[in-house]
């Protein structure tokens, strides 16, 4: 476990790194790359002295592989750099990732982490929501139903005839899905690099000078933690999602615990979109608002989702395809 977690950053990281050194931005590439050498050495080394049981995994293609970025790494050959940290390196990790799993045929969900999490995600909702619920009675309303379906346990099964799914990706993170407004289980996020996705939608999302972003959809949490990463110190980062499932699924299958109580990032559960409702309405001029279109296809109600279609230009053209 202990290397598929590692796994799990160290591809993040390269990904981030091969993105860097596709727009030869070789300074940030490069210290990616830096910071991943003492985790990939420690996986190498488990996988040499470990043979039987990655047996399937060529030590002298590992040891041709190191040779190879080495190389490109000594002679300044960035582009074949990161092709070899694409085509082998990342390909290398995958495939630990995939043989953990079969070996150990172990579940993503720990109840205890599951539970610790889900008290993180309490905390975050009740501060959020104090910010925006004046009336302290109707505070208390809102306080009563998050922990009622807090306090709710999650069924497989219900969940599964509900149209929701939770699967192990390539990289080793968990994707989700569930029912769009058209009765078909669609993807939150990618079954591969997780990260690069999160990062690369995140970065889009970006604008300068903004001082806080509106965001429509939480997701696994994949996008909102790269945002967190990418921002300013004193930027706002402020998440409507409407449906508690969905987060308490980010609470079992991810590590959203260890990020989700910074300071900047205010996560509000709306159910009716009323808050963001709000924040839309009242919306200053350095307020990006960025929409999750997977979240916006599972929200049902056409009047907020034409709301918040408002701000995908895009979507309208696609969905009458």
């Amino acid at each position: 476990m202990e290397i598929f977690q590692q796994n799990k950053e160290l591809l993040a990281a390269l990904n981030q790194a091969l993105l860097y050194f596709r727009e030869f931005d070789y300074e940030k590439a490069l210290a990616l790359v830096a910071d991943t050498a003492e985790g990939i050495r420690l996986v190498t080394d488990a996988v040499l002295s470990e043979k039987e049981y990655f047996k399937n995994v060529s030590v002298e293609s590992v040891t041709e592989m190191f040779s190879g970025i080495v190389e490109a790494k000594k002679n300044k050959d960035y582009i074949l750099l990161a092709d070899l940290l694409e085509l082998q390196m990342v390909g290398f990790l995958c495939s630990i990732q995939r043989l953990i799993v079969q070996h150990e045929d172990f579940s993503a969900f720990d109840e205890e982490d599951y539970q610790k999490n889900l008290e993180l995600l309490e905390q975050k909702l009740h501060s959020s929501t104090a910010l925006f619920v004046e009336d302290i009675d109707e505070r208390r309303i809102q306080y009563g139903r998050v922990l009622r379906l807090l306090e709710a346990d999650l069924y497989p099964e219900q969940l599964l005839m509900q149209g929701y799914c939770v699967e192990f990706t390539s990289c080793g993170e968990m994707t989700a899905g569930a029912l769009d407004i058209w009765g078909n289980t669609i993807y939150l996020h990618t079954n591969h690099y997780v990260a690069q996705e999160a990062f690369l939608l995140a970065r889009r999302w970006m604008v300068p000078g903004a001082k806080k972003y509106v965001v429509y959809g939480f997701g696994m949490g994949y996008v909102v933690r790269a945002l967190l990463q990418l921002v300013e110190s004193d930027v706002w980062v402020e998440v409507y999602e409407n449906d508690m499932n969905i987060l308490k699924l980010a609470c079992a299958f991810t590590d959203v615990g260890s990020w989700i109580a910074d300071k900047r990032l205010r996560l509000v559960y709306d159910p009716d979109c009323t808050f963001i409702r709000g924040a839309l309405e009242g919306k200053e001029e350095q307020t990006q608002v960025c929409i999750h279109y997977p979240s916006l296809c599972h929200l049902v109600g056409e009047e907020n989702r034409e709301m918040l279609l408002d701000y995908v230009p895009w979507a309208r053209k696609v969905e009458q395809c």
